[in-house]
């Protein structure tokens, strides 16, 4: 059952990436209630820490093997920086509003980076 709910979670989760970082920049709401330097950063890592946790949490629900988890961790990791990627030069070369940067893809690795090993730490550490 907790397997479903991390896959459809998951799902969710890379759609709403998705269309947070391709939509029009200004069917995007404006808040003014925070105001922190390097917010979009922060932003970035939210997205692909919660990417990578809920991909690696589905993916290892039954696995017990360390190395496999380990490597399924590289997998998503490379995944999560892939589709980060991706979405750059998607903002880059096909929207008008909106505009890639290298430090978005830092943001988003490191976020992955980030969720894969506390998802490696919950899965290895649960009693």
């Amino acid at each position: 059952m907790a397997r479903k709910v991390y896959f459809i979670l998951g799902l969710f989760w890379t759609c709403f990436i998705l269309y947070a970082c391709l939509a029009e920049a200004s069917s995007i709401p404006k808040t003014s209630f925070f105001n922190i330097p390097n917010k979009d950063k922060i932003a970035h890592f939210t997205f692909y820490f919660v990417f990578s946790l809920i991909w690696f949490l589905f993916s290892n629900k039954k696995n017990k093997d360390k190395k496999a988890k380990i490597r399924t961790g590289i997998v998503i990791f490379t995944i999560a920086t892939f589709l980060g990627g991706g979405v750059e030069l998607i903002q880059l070369f096909f929207t008008n509003s909106r505009s890639a940067e290298w430090a978005d893809c830092i943001a988003n690795s490191l976020g992955s980076a980030i969720g894969v090993l506390l998802g490696l730490f919950i899965t290895t550490h649960k009693k």
